[in-house]
């Protein structure tokens, strides 16, 4: 019966899938329940080509009512002896252990150590575990992995480009005295030893003076084979010098349209360099607003082509911003050339356009500013209850009544200056449709400056009363007579001025002649007194 009992529980401690497993020596002798221990045997690698170092991790465990004392692992040569301690009753222990394996072992096949531990139950005899677990000997397949990392392949002159290099060991063997090198650069790295699996990065910076080739040259050995030197190239990659030609052109499907109507802008984006253009953002420098947003156009694909329809409200002037990040990392931008669109007026529709000018460009302090604001109605009809208006603040400036066809209206006004700015005026009214229209004056400019015209309230004096003009063939002809009056104005005072200082120079000059005179015939401008002759008293005889 007992050497059933032992065989079961040989069976039972047999070596497991990718493990092994040991019985007691003893198991012939010993009783059934002296057999406590179940232990397991993994080793990591599994396989080697030549002698070396592995992890080896026992599994042991304790499914018996008996605690087991006092345990031992040795070596199969008996050189290596470590104590375990104990394993309790129901209990389990695992440890890792690093074990070199040797020649023989690798011949064999196998990695032998032996566990034991104190009698069970009052039994002194000690108890043995064989353990062993299978090692291969593979065949040596060296590998390596190369690769190589540009921060940037189109730069610009003068640009710094680090370069990353990265080697690992692909293969089952170990791989020594590593040389890399890259004419690029001047380049040279080392490592004197690879493990499996182990990975080493190089990096090298790269001042860019032209365009410039990498060349990257590996060389290694193999322990495992010496003698023989194995060597790996890279492609060539060539990093160039940035060209960006990014060009927008903007259209409008027509010139001009009438109120209401809606004109098409159609935008194209064309990529003439040699660099990839992303996160490509277009903006409306006229109206505002975000056009297009994160596109990209690669080197040699197509022009980019944005539409976008606007409704015609007054006339107006179109141009767009584009604004795209380089290949090479720079931040490039592009104006489009500013497309003007005119209104058309409606049969019998009033026609508005407005001027306007600062009466004095340069103000001495701040205060109310005088403009002269010049309201142009080419069209064929009479307008009536317009409105004009700054446009910036929105404030009413004037009402007018009535703007009669073919016919420039002139109005100054006044608006509140603080600092350097620009004013633009609106004039705003309803067409025959009823619908709001207005239109702006190009923008004016006015600042403040120590030397400049001194503000004073000359409403009430102002010689300008609003009077309207019929238009001739130029509707800026108000602006030439305007500009003549004040000439001729500056002569007249400066004629005046000169007339009577000449007056009053001669006044003087006649004055001292008359003085010198006077002086030569010993007179002056007071009386002289005169002496009486005294009278002789008569004497008393």
């Amino acid at each position: 019966m007992r050497r059933i009992a032992a065989a079961v529980l040989s069976i039972l401690a047999l070596v497991g899938a990718g493990s092994c497993f040991a019985a007691a020596e003893s198991l012939a002798t010993l009783p059934p329940v002296r057999r406590i221990l179940n232990i397991s045997l993994s080793v990591k690698p599994a396989e080697l080509v030549v002698p070396g170092d592995v992890t080896l991790t026992f599994t042991i465990t304790n499914a018996s009512e008996y605690d087991a004392e006092n345990l031992y692992i040795a070596s199969s040569d008996g050189l290596h002896i470590e104590p375990l301690g104990q394993i309790d009753a129901g209990d389990s222990k695992m440890f890792n252990r690093q074990h070199t394996v040797t020649e023989d072992e690798l011949d064999e096949g196998l990695i032998k150590y032996t566990l034991s531990h104190d009698g069970i139950a009052g039994d002194r005899e000690t108890v043995n575990y064989a353990v062993e677990c299978p090692i291969e000997k593979a065949i040596a397949q060296p590998g390596v992995e190369f690769t190589r990392q540009f921060t940037g392949t189109f730069v610009r002159m003068g640009d710094v480009v680090t370069i990353t290099y990265r080697v690992r060991n692909t293969g089952n063997v170990q791989l020594a005295g590593l040389r890399l090198s890259d004419a690029l650069g001047d380049f040279t790295g080392r490592v004197e030893l690879l493990e499996v699996g182990e990975s080493r990065l190089f990096t090298s910076k790269v001042t860019i003076s032209g365009s410039a080739v990498s060349k990257p040259r590996l060389s290694y050995t193999v322990p495992a084979e010496p003698g023989k030197e194995y060597v790996r190239a890279l492609d060539d990659a060539k990093i160039l010098l940035a060209s960006e030609q990014l060009d927008a052109t903007l259209e409008l499907d027509r010139e001009a349209a009438r109120y209401g109507e809606t004109v098409v802008a159609t935008l194209t984006i064309a990529n003439f360099g040699n660099v990839d253009f992303y996160d490509i953002r277009v903006t409306d420098e006229a109206f505002g607003g975000l056009i297009a947003d994160g596109v990209e156009i690669v080197n040699g694909a197509k022009p980019l082509v944005i539409r976008r329809e606007y409704p015609v409200r007054q006339d107006a002037e179109f141009q767009f911003r584009v604004r795209a990040l380089s290949q090479s990392g720079a931040v490039v931008e592009t104006l489009t050339e500013p497309v003007p669109l005119r209104v058309l007026p409606e049969s019998g529709e009033a026609e508005i356009s407005v001027y306007a000018k600062a009466a004095y460009p340069v103000i001495a302090r701040g205060g109310d500013a005088p403009f002269d604001v010049y309201v142009v109605n080419a069209g064929d009809r009479d307008l009536e209850n317009a409105k004009l208006t700054e446009s910036s603040t929105g404030a009413s400036l004037w009402d007018f009544a009535v703007l009669a066809s073919r016919t420039t209206t002139h109005r100054r006004v006044y608006v509140p200056v603080t600092e350097d700015a620009t004013f633009a005026f609106e004039v705003s009214y309803r067409g025959q449709d009823g619908a709001r229209r207005a239109a702006l004056s190009p923008s004016v400019a006015i600042s403040i400056a120590r030397d400049g015209h001194k503000l004073t309230d000359d409403r009430a004096d102002s010689p300008y009363s609003g009077e309207s003009t019929k238009l001739g063939e130029n509707p800026m002809f108000l602006f030439m007579l305007a500009g003549a009056g004040a000439v001729l104005l500056a002569l007249t005072v400066a004629l005046l001025l000169s007339s009577r200082r000449a007056r009053r120079a001669r006044k003087e000059k006649i004055l001292l002649k008359r003085r010198l005179r006077q002086e030569e015939l010993g007179k002056t401008n007071r009386f002289t007194p005169v002496k009486r002759p005294e009278r002789k008293r008569k004497e008393n005889p």
